[in-house]
């Protein structure tokens, strides 16, 4: 049985958004964080420091700044693309998963098969870049926790504990770090920063807008299991798989592989702890590991907590029509043709989606 959403765990039932954000959404956060993502440190290192610099000013018609994280001895930089401006430039943060990395050059030039980083920045926004591998490593369950920013945080394996963060986690903190130096940098509109993801970086991006308040729009393209889709009835990939396989999820999830109905989270829950902000969740229609149907289920399921602000959540027909905008509510949708992909036309939509709603 799919949890409910607007029940909590004492069985009162949340009428409104006040009792929601109280109650339940913390509720839902705290099960979120011991079961899946798990929880990440509640203290930002005291000798942390942030530094930029513009590399190329001339980038195809684009400045490339880097941005700089350091603490404790570690470091992971991110890459910063935007024509001038004299206003500040709403901005997309997007992660870039380890096959799309040594594919592409992208200081070379802006452009990747799964980003359009040009075309985007020419539409007036700017366009942060941060790799996965720049904050934790992006291969298969293949790391100690000796590594990376694990390393400043973490204990070994042999002695972590099952609500220990991993991959995600450590993608998200990160991510919010970046998100503390957009806040001091007037090229970026520190009000209007979205947060984009696809697949294991779909995941990654819903977790970060759950956990960071200040993302004022999260884009999910094809998460799939853990991610947007609810995970009760879905096709394709299932915790079997992805515990295995993966380093993305702390460890007591793994107790739930052969009982499912057993987890007592959904990710309609996690969905809905992005309301009242804006949210897009994109499916594929050849994608049957990730599961269209269970997206659009758990984006129907997360219009609940929407409806206590007084908003419409998802607003589309029992079958959508493939490469059609629903746009009318504060959750976006649409479900291209083909594979397992983001393109430069669902980034056209994203775009027509925040700009219709912004603000």
């Amino acid at each position: 049985m799919i949890p409910k959403l607007l029940t909590t765990l004492s069985g009162n039932e949340i009428t409104t958004s006040e009792e929601w954000e109280r109650y339940r959404r913390e509720e839902c956060m705290t099960l979120l964080s011991e079961y899946v993502y798990g929880k990440a440190p509640r203290y930002i290192p005291d000798d942390i420091k942030y530094t930029s610099e513009i590399v190329n000013e001339n980038l195809d018609g684009l400045t490339l700044k880097k941005i700089t994280v350091s603490f404790k001895g570690f470091s992971f930089t991110v890459r910063a693309f935007y024509k001038p401006s004299d206003k500040p430039l709403p901005t997309f943060l997007y992660y870039m998963h380890i096959n799309e990395q040594l594919e592409y050059d992208i200081e070379s030039v802006p452009e990747t098969l799964n980003i359009p980083i040009k075309y985007i920045a020419e539409k007036g926004y700017a366009v942060i870049v941060m790799y996965f591998t720049s904050v934790y490593t992006d291969d298969l369950n293949r790391t100690d926790y000796n590594s990376s920013m694990f390393k400043v945080f973490s204990p070994p394996r042999s002695e972590r504990s099952g609500d220990e963060w991993s991959a995600i986690g450590a993608w998200a903190w990160a991510s919010s770090r970046i998100m503390d130096y957009i806040e001091t940098d007037s090229t970026f509109d520190k009000d209007n920063v979205a947060v984009v993801g696809h697949s294991r970086g779909g995941k990654t991006a819903l977790w970060t807008g759950a956990t960071d308040k200040r993302f004022s729009f999260v884009v999910s393209n094809s998460s799939g299991c853990m991610g947007a889709a609810i995970l009760r009835g879905k096709l394709g990939e299932h915790l079997d798989y992805i515990t295995t396989h993966t380093d993305w999820f702390c460890k007591n999830l793994d107790k739930f592989v052969e009982n499912e109905d057993m987890l007592p989270v959904d990710q309609h829950m996690l969905l809905a702890c992005i309301a009242p902000r804006l949210l897009y969740v994109e499916s594929n229609s050849l994608d049957e590991w990730a599961d269209p149907e269970s997206e659009r289920k758990g984006a129907k399921l997360a219009s609940e907590a929407y409806a206590l602000y007084g908003m419409k959540g998802i607003v589309i027909p029992d079958t959508p029509e493939l490469d059609t905008p629903y746009h009318d509510g504060h959750i976006g949708y649409h479900v291209s043709e083909g594979k397992h992909k983001i393109r430069k036309h669902d980034w056209e939509k994203f775009i027509a989606f925040w700009e219709k709603n912004r603000g």
